[in-house]
């Protein structure tokens, strides 16, 4: 009858590793189900291994750079090859020019944390170093819950994986294992697609960079918004244009439709009205 009551145990243990869900219950266990069972049902939280030892923090850094304007585009090439030399990545990069602004650049990048300054000390020989904040997030409590999560879903599916290697049951039983499988590895999934996010995080500093040019007086003044309004008055018109004619040759086929059939039935309706009078 103890035999019986572990499988029941088992499913427990089993939804407690993930984040509380249940698990539906067994129909009944093998005898050479009753080890793991017991031992999934007694074995405690794990605290987070390495984890519980260090801080896990997910630092960022939002630079703003000026230099020369024909310099902004070459510094913002340099930056994603040392940037890549480095060990990081470049997750996003955009360069705008234009006859009348002057060219700006943002950058979005990732870098290990030992990297940082020698990207700082190329910003600092390319141009001037105008505002820098720093924000950092403490993620080690996520850190830790998940990597426990991960332990105990590990050592639950390793085994499920031995129970169903032995297949000694019914096929009642061996089936509910099955699904029980089946659940934990699809959580334990789950939960290291979470670590990879944390890792990413913690493990690399995210950098927001901007670098552009000295503003001119004409874009430091308050008449720059009617600047920019009267630059963009004729691509508005032409915007305008465009739609315009986009409705006209939308509606143009249902017109050649429609005008015609209403004259039809005004002339009919009128030859009623006259034939009554």
């Amino acid at each position: 009858m103890r035999r019986r009551a572990l499988v029941p145990m088992l499913l427990l243990a089993l939804g407690l590793a993930g984040c509380g869900r249940q698990a539906e219950p067994a129909v009944a266990a093998a005898g050479a189900m009753a080890p793991a069972a017991e031992a999934m049902a007694a074995a405690p939280a794990v605290p987070g291994g390495e984890a519980a030892g260090r801080r896990y923090l997910a630092v960022s850094h939002a630079i703003e750079v000026e230099t020369a304007a024909e310099r902004v585009e070459p510094l913002w090439r340099s930056v994603q090859a040392k940037c890549t030399a480095l060990g990081g990545e470049v997750t996003s990069a955009e360069l705008s020019r234009g006859e009348v602004r002057s060219p700006n650049a943002q950058l979005s990048l990732r870098l290990p944390p030992a990297q940082v300054p020698a990207l700082f000390a190329l910003l600092a020989e390319g141009g001037e170093l105008v505002n820098t904040r720093t924000d950092s997030e403490d993620k080690t409590a996520e850190v830790i819950d998940v990597e426990a999560r991960l332990k105990n879903l590990t050592d639950a599916r390793d085994r499920l994986r031995q129970m169903l290697a032995d297949r000694t049951g019914k096929l009642s039983d061996v089936l509910e294992v099955q699904k029980a499988l089946t659940e934990t590895q699809s959580q334990l999934d789950s939960y290291a697609g979470q670590r990879a996010a944390l890792a990413q995080q913690t493990e690399k500093v995210r950098i927001e960079l901007n670098i552009h040019a000295p503003r001119s007086a004409i874009e430091r003044s308050a008449l720059a918004p009617l600047r920019d309004a009267w630059h963009s008055i004729g691509f508005t018109a032409a915007a305008s244009f465009a739609g315009l004619l986009t409705f006209v040759a939308a509606a143009l086929p249902w017109l050649l439709l429609i005008v015609p059939a209403f004259v039809l039935i005004r002339r009919r309706w009128r030859k009623r009205r006259a034939a009554k009078m």
